[in-house]
């Protein structure tokens, strides 16, 4: 089960949502297993039905399956920690890509269409960070 927590802008309490797994796509949509729209991204915002968040944070362990511009996958992980926020991914420690352009001047090397959240299929590998 993927959790993923939405902190908002404002003074709100966080929001939690679950599901087996999410993925933002190249619409800036986050979407479930059941292909609804959870939330959706824009200028710096994720909208989660009527509020507004500045984030959101996935933890315990999972896997990301980044799809890049050219269509090839790739399967990282597993991770404790990611927080996306400003059109990218973090770890506490390491920047690992962008999902949309920030709202910022500053512009990523690489956009990735497409970003899912999963269960973990490598629960004997310890946690270890994405090397860029």
């Amino acid at each position: 089960m993927i959790i993923l927590t939405f902190r908002p802008v404002h003074g709100e309490s966080p929001v939690s949502v679950r599901g087996a797994y999410f993925r933002i796509c190249a619409d800036c949509t986050l979407r479930g297993p059941d292909n609804a729209i959870a939330a959706s991204y824009d200028k710096g915002l994720w909208q989660l039905g009527r509020r507004q968040h500045r984030s959101f944070e996935c933890s315990g362990r999972f896997d990301l399956r980044v799809m890049h511009r050219d269509g090839s996958n790739q399967l990282t992980g597993p991770y404790e920690f990611v927080k996306a926020i400003d059109g990218a991914l973090f770890t506490h420690t390491d920047y690992l890509g962008a999902f949309a352009l920030p709202p910022s001047d500053i512009k990523p090397m690489e956009v990735w269409r497409e970003v899912a959240f999963l269960p973990t299929a490598k629960d004997d590998i310890p946690v270890r960070p994405v090397r860029q």
